[in-house]
């Protein structure tokens, strides 16, 4: 089908790695048009359009003459239809509303019983240096397939490559059922899909047969670990919208992110909130709306609290992005 974009636009035409570092800093919704030879993908800003095309065969002789080659063309092509075409043609009347499927939401919970600053979270996660095949086991027999806990688990993860897959586990209790997979390495999200509420605490260990260490876990009573956090997937791009949060003592609160200088990984602050002059027991808040925060592929996005305290102090956190 061919596409007609309206003559009142500014029609400006570039190639991919400069299309998407436009989408990237322009925030657009992007959309496509396939026919027998070619992708034509697009995005609005304002009264711009933005297009590339792509050939799913042979580039055109006078394209190539241009400079564009049938090797980097293949490359571009699988790019787009590896990280781009699945969330292409969502609606950009939605955007930033509370239908827009693209905005993402992440609630943590955790009880802090020291001043170590920890990811909000319902059990302690700690970030792989690299992607293996992993165990899942329970502290109760009841949390299994015949059991009156947690039955099966998901898993929500990312390999070293940044690519977001998922894994269902059946429980088996006290005994470590391994992964089929062999690449975790980052999780996104870990929860209960079957089953009550868990009788014991779940556990992702970093080796198969139950061995290792834990590195993140749900909670003793409860259907999730409440990370909250987000590992954006390779082709992904977006912005914060905002975070929270709430504490029944004194905490300090951080919104951390992750940029890559070169070969340099750097963890830098995007926010910073302290809750003080309260109480055991008491209740303070905080919500701040962003503007203007953007981030790339490949960031780890989190939330991380310092209570001021060595006692008891409930912690719960939201964080809100928009991510195409």
């Amino acid at each position: 089908m061919a596409v007609t974009i309206a003559p009142s636009f500014t029609i400006r035409a570039v190639f991919w790695t400069a299309w998407k570092a436009l989408l990237t800093l322009k925030g657009g919704v992007h959309q496509y048009e396939a026919d027998d030879s070619v992708y034509t993908i697009w995005f609005y800003d304002g009264a711009e359009a933005y297009v590339c095309t792509i050939w799913q065969g042979q580039v055109p002789d006078g394209v190539v003459a241009g400079g564009y080659t049938q090797v980097q063309n293949d490359a571009d092509k699988a790019d787009f239809t590896a990280n781009y075409q699945a969330t292409a043609n969502l609606s950009i009347a939605a955007e930033g509303t509370f239908r827009d499927p693209k905005m993402i939401r992440r609630f943590g919970n955790l009880a802090a019983l020291s001043t170590a600053e920890v990811l909000v979270s319902s059990r302690a996660y700690v970030e792989q240096s690299g992607q293996a095949q992993r165990s899942v086991v329970s502290t109760s027999a009841q949390d299994s397939s015949g059991g009156t806990g947690a039955k099966k688990v998901r898993i929500i993860y990312l390999n070293s490559a940044y690519e977001l897959k998922t894994e269902d586990v059946t429980l088996n209790g006290t005994t470590a059922v391994n992964t089929v997979a062999t690449d975790i390495r980052f999780i996104e999200k870990f929860q209960v899909v079957q089953g009550a509420a868990a009788a014991g605490a779940i556990k992702i260990m970093t080796t198969t047969g139950g061995g290792g260490t834990e590195f993140c876990g749900i909670g003793v009573g409860t259907y999730d670990a409440f990370l909250c956090h987000h590992y954006v997937p390779a082709g992904r791009s977006g912005y914060v919208y905002g975070w929270s949060g709430t504490i029944s003592d004194e905490t300090k609160f951080k919104l951390m992110g992750r940029a890559t200088y070169g070969s340099n990984v750097v963890d830098e602050h995007w926010g910073l909130v302290d809750l003080l002059g309260i109480s055991a027991g008491g209740y303070m808040e905080f919500n701040e709306k962003l503007v203007g925060v953007s981030y790339g592929e490949k960031v780890y996005i989190r939330i991380t609290v310092v209570p001021n305290q060595s006692t008891a102090t409930t912690v719960r956190s939201n964080l809100l992005l928009w991510e195409k």
